[in-house]
């Protein structure tokens, strides 16, 4: 009688794990922004080098293609854009009224066809560096980390 109540036990949660692990389908859920972890961020006011700023690219890049298919669409990023934004909220460098608004900034890194590879990203943040870099010295002191931070900001729609 045990052995019997414990095998009918044992096939209840067979059943339920495998119900568990392939729900079924009705329709495909609108993805969302899931962060990155926390060892693996990088924040941008932390960039001091050109490697820093290729390293939070990266990271961005890989936090923002929700899909997996290599590149980033603009809901990829308008996602990414508000997460961060919410997430950045009151420090310093996070997107204010003087930040590109996330579609102006996103037709600007994924040019004409519409799509960030992360290469594109990657030279867009490299090419902030550079901006922020005032005295050309490859390095950023306290203020041109701020400055390179505003200028990766971007505000939500």
């Amino acid at each position: 009688m045990i052995k019997m109540l414990l095998t009918g036990a044992a096939a209840c949660a067979l059943v339920f794990s495998a119900a568990a692990a392939n729900p079924a389908e009705k329709s495909a859920p609108k993805p969302t922004y899931k962060p990155t972890a926390a060892a693996e961020a990088i924040d941008p006011i932390a960039v001091t080098t050109k490697e820093d700023a290729a390293l939070l690219a990266d990271r961005q890049f890989a936090a923002a293609d929700l899909n997996a298919d290599n590149s980033i669409d603009a809901e990829e990023f308008a996602a990414f854009v508000a997460a961060s934004a919410q997430a950045r909220a009151g420090l310093p460098g996070a997107p204010d009224e003087n930040s590109a608004p996330a579609d102006a900034a996103f037709k600007t890194i994924a040019k004409g066809d519409m799509m960030i590879a992360k290469e594109e990203l990657v030279e867009a943040r490299v090419e902030s560096f550079e901006k922020a870099d005032a005295d050309g010295d490859k390095s950023l002191d306290a203020l041109e980390q701020q400055r390179f931070a505003a200028l990766v900001s971007a505000k939500p729609q």
